[in-house]
């Protein structure tokens, strides 16, 4: 009986250690799988934290643009009216003559 139980034992610790051997290699290739793949990822994650930041420029650009455009409007629309205003200040008269622009 006890050499049965020896050798049964023997049996099982052999079939364990098959079963590690084996399923350490299949965890090894996973495990450089996952290692490969993280490094992709990583490498992606910097490249959009670049994009990230080169976007933040363009728009803060874009709204710096905005502002400019939209004060420059503002001004136009009121050299307009003062324009209107003098020239039904006078009817009949024409509206003053703009300056030629040189470039």
């Amino acid at each position: 009986m006890r050499r049965a139980h020896r050798w049964l034992t023997l049996g099982v610790v052999l079939f364990v250690g098959f079963l590690a051997t084996s399923c350490g290699q299949g965890l090894k290739k996973e495990n450089e799988q996952l290692t490969s793949q993280v490094a992709t990822l990583q490498k992606e994650n910097v490249e959009l934290k670049g994009q990230v930041t080169s976007l933040k420029a363009d728009t803060e650009a874009l709204k710096k643009q905005y502002e400019e455009l939209t004060k420059e409007k503002q001004d136009l629309e009121e050299k307009l009216k003062e324009a209107e205003a003098r020239a039904s200040v006078k009817p009949g008269t024409k509206p003053p003559l703009r300056p030629k622009k040189s470039s």
